[in-house]
């Protein structure tokens, strides 16, 4: 019972420090220190540590033995690389999706899209990259490969730093990217045209680099 409590504790804490990475409450080359994420969250070391093992494990923190966990500086390299290597298995996903998609989850991810386009409106970073992360997930679970699964979860948390800088920035002058391409992509599915689904999903992947770094 008390494994289960210190992972339930755990996982608050770890979307709590990832919410904040997210936001933009962390800017590039902070250090975070248990001690103060404990007094933050009123917890124990524990499940402070796991999670931020955790955030080191999946690339977004940096462990720095005796001084604390860096959120290191993402290059236009690594951010180019990222969305490459997102374009080769999403859409890699996407052909097995496309031979084996019922009508029941084409339903349901265009039923997401379509609301994630609603949420939009409330110019939430949070909530506006959680529901982009949610439907590349979904429409990656279709294909039914827990390891293409687990692959673009990893790359999704890595993007998550990536595009925090750019929904800062366009928030601010008022150009926040919508859902639209995710509605887009699902009519085309809903159609069976393979090849613009791949299309309109590779445009909707590139998106980061473009309105970060510019095309």
């Amino acid at each position: 019972m008390d494994g289960a409590k210190n992972q339930s504790i755990k996982e608050l804490v770890y979307e709590g420090i990832l919410n904040d990475i997210i936001q933009g409450v962390y800017p590039a080359n902070s250090i975070l220190n248990e001690r103060t994420l404990v007094e933050k969250y009123g917890v124990s070391k524990t499940p402070v540590r796991e999670a931020l093992v955790q955030l080191c494990g999946e690339g977004i923190l940096k462990n720095i033995p005796r001084y604390g966990y860096q959120l290191p500086v993402i290059t236009p390299s690594e951010i180019n690389a990222i969305i490459e290597y997102r374009i080769v298995l999403e859409t890699g996903a996407l052909r097995k999706t496309m031979k084996i998609i019922t009508r029941e989850q084409i339903d349901k991810l265009n039923a997401h899209a379509k609301h994630a386009g609603a949420l939009a409106q409330k110019r939430d970073i949070t909530t506006h990259w959680s529901t982009n992360m949610e439907f590349h997930l979904m429409l990656c679970e279709c294909c039914s490969n827990q390891f293409m699964y687990k692959s673009l979860n990893d790359a999704l948390k890595f993007c998550s730093r990536g595009a925090s800088q750019y929904f800062n920035k366009s928030w601010e002058t008022g150009n926040p990217t919508d859902a639209n391409g995710h509605v887009q992509i699902m009519e085309a599915i809903r159609h069976q045209d393979g090849k613009l689904a791949e299309k309109l999903l590779v445009k909707d992947i590139e998106c980061l680099w473009n309105e970060i770094l510019g095309p």
